[in-house]
């Protein structure tokens, strides 16, 4: 393809549909279409019709087109780059420019807002009326845009003060809301309060109550040893009979067996503690450089049990040797998290947190302030659950199969929760975190088969 029919290709594309010249200031409509602005807008004035576009004839909603600078300034290189070539190669033929066009484009640059083909009929002074009257219309388009958008603009500010008085409501709501929340969960927290008083009382009652039949059966112990103490020194006892006497005297007493009061057991329930607590839910998975041979991890790296044989694993540092435990791969510094563990049905069982510095060789007694955990053991009928750090027990009447976890760091707080019946288990008193902190999980050993079971951590999203 000769440069003269490259140009031609190249002049029809940098050319107006309307006034079949360069592009002057383009736009571009909704449809892909691109105009001369004044020749687009002469065009809808002149139909006075549904606005469509020229070219296409597609209807548009609004005279909404897009200033296509860079394609104008396409044109003005290839307006200068025709007249170029034409001086170049002297081609009167298919590039012939006339004379108005060559002027054109030789005061381009002082031109730039020129009219386009309307210029081949006009002489200078007819140009700059049409170009005066184009810009007139402009000017006219441009003053009511101006005033639609001072109507959005002023539309606008009066939402800005809607938006404030809205706001000011929703907070008088969220406020007047909070109140009753507040005030419910006081009746609640007094609820809590007067059982927790009354359960007081009768085990108190309970206590008074064998406290005094122990002192009366002391008493009766008292005296029986002192009258056989006499009767050992004298000659009180000189029949049978007597003896036989001393013998049934003694024998309620040397059956009474003293026991100790069967007390309720005080729940600390909290109203909402689930949901609140949920807030802080931190996505906890194990860690399996950290876990004891003997351990068994599910592939999401969720459930740990005692696979009650030994797997052939890398003794690396990390990794716990003798005791039946696994660390959690997330590591605390700061921030509130709480997770939930599910430990089913088993007979012992150990969660917790812990120092990262923890000593995983061995077997040895944890140092106090390493180790914050809660252990659930069930012998028999009776299950007790533990804490470490001291290490204390209470007895429950019945097991828990779900523990909620919850540390505070920059407060220096971790408690546990039963999560079934949304009870407080036990609160740890304020800590001073220094350390890194990490979850620790013990599925314990399997206990000739009846604590094979494994310990699950709970997603909050489906686990309910």
């Amino acid at each position: 393809m000769s440069t003269a029919d490259l140009m031609e290709n190249l002049r029809e594309e940098l050319t107006c549909f309307i006034c079949l010249d360069y592009f002057t200031n383009p736009v571009t409509t909704e449809c892909g279409h691109s105009f001369c602005l004044v020749c687009l807008l002469r065009n809808w004035e002149e139909h006075n019709a549904p606005l469509t576009c020229p070219e296409c004839w597609r209807s548009l909603e609004s005279p909404n087109f897009q200033p296509n600078e860079r394609l104008g300034r396409l044109a003005g290189i290839g307006k200068q780059l025709r007249w170029q070539v034409l001086q170049k190669e002297g081609n009167n033929k298919r590039m012939l420019l006339d004379p108005k066009e060559i002027s054109h484009v030789q005061n381009a640059k002082a031109f730039q807002t020129q009219g386009h083909g309307m210029n081949r009929t006009y002489q200078t002074n007819g140009v700059e009326e049409y170009h005066k009257g184009k810009l007139q219309e402009l000017l006219t388009l441009l003053r009511k845009k101006r005033k639609e958008t001072q109507v959005i603009l002023n539309h606008e500010k009066e939402r800005v003060i809607l938006c404030k008085e809205e706001t000011k409501s929703c907070k008088q709501v969220v406020v007047s809301e909070y109140v009753k929340m507040h005030q419910f969960l006081k009746e609640e927290e007094q609820l809590q309060l007067q059982l927790l008083e009354r359960v007081e009382r009768e085990n108190v009652k309970k206590l008074r109550e064998n406290e005094l039949k122990l002192t009366q059966q002391i008493r009766n112990l008292s005296k029986m040893v002192e009258h056989i103490e006499i009767a050992c020194q004298s000659s009180i006892v000189e029949t049978f009979e007597d003896l036989r006497e001393i013998l049934e005297r003694s024998e309620p007493l040397l059956l009474y067996c003293p026991e100790t009061t069967t007390m309720e057991l005080c729940l600390c329930r909290i109203t909402g503690m689930r949901e609140m607590l949920r807030k802080f839910s931190t996505d906890i998975t194990l860690d399996p450089n950290t876990a004891n041979a003997y351990l068994v991890l599910s592939e999401d790296l969720k459930s740990v049990r005692h696979g009650g044989i030994q797997q052939q694993l890398p003794d690396n540092p990390e990794r716990f040797d003798q005791s039946a435990t696994v660390l959690g791969a997330q590591i605390f510094t700061s921030g509130r998290h709480y997770w939930e563990v599910e430990v089913g049905n088993k007979t012992e069982w150990e969660v917790g947190i812990c120092k990262e510095s923890l000593n995983r060789k061995g077997n040895q007694p944890k140092p106090p302030g390493d180790l914050f955990s809660l252990i659930g053991l069930k012998i028999g009928e009776d299950y007790s659950l533990w804490v470490s750090s001291p290490l204390k027990g209470q007895h429950v009447r019945e097991p828990v199969h779900k523990v909620g976890i919850f540390l505070d760091y920059e407060s220096g707080h971790i408690a546990f929760y039963n999560v079934t019946d949304e009870s407080l288990i036990y609160s740890f008193p304020p800590v001073s975190f220094e350390d890194s902190l990490r979850p620790i999980f013990s599925p314990c050993l399997p206990n000739e088969g009846t604590n094979t079971g494994p310990l699950t951590i709970c997603s909050l999203k489906n686990c309910m």
